[in-house]
């Protein structure tokens, strides 16, 4: 028998605890409080949340999407988080979770979608690779002193 469909609905405050603790395995330390108010900070800018939920409540994964504006170039969307529990990889959560990105995308009126991945993540490099996505640039990223 076939796994049912994930079913992709958008992310909400109630939903803080089980997005801790998804960031936490993403290598992101987070607490619900801490998650309550970064949502609440988000209701600023034009983002996509999105979430993954299992049949019986559980949240197994979790896609952040932001409209990023530059000086440079045009608007474009950025993923910037997407996380499936360890338990759920490899059923399809992330496809879904990154079609609801692509859809978002397009329905913004933006023409394209990047996703930034840690070089250290290889199995990650592969997921996106077979999805189609392309390696369009590579670099590094550095925190200055404040």
């Amino acid at each position: 028998m076939d796994a049912p469909h994930p079913r992709i609905r958008p992310g909400r405050a109630a939903d803080a605890p089980a997005m801790a603790a998804l960031c936490t395995e993403l290598g992101y330390a987070s607490t619900a409080a801490e998650v309550r108010e970064r949502l609440r900070r988000l209701d600023d800018i034009d983002h996509g949340l999105f979430v993954c939920e299992a049949a019986d409540g559980r949240l197994d994964g979790l896609l952040d999407v932001h409209v990023r504006m530059l000086l440079e170039e045009d608007p474009f969307a950025e993923v910037c988080v997407l996380v499936v529990t360890e338990a759920a990889r490899g059923t399809g959560i992330g496809s879904a979770l990154l079609a609801e990105a692509a859809r978002w995308t397009r329905e913004h009126g933006l023409t394209r979608l990047w996703v930034r991945v840690n070089v250290q993540r290889e199995a990650t490099h592969r997921f996106y690779e077979a999805l189609g996505c392309r390696l369009d640039k590579q670099q590094r990223v550095y925190a200055c002193p404040l």
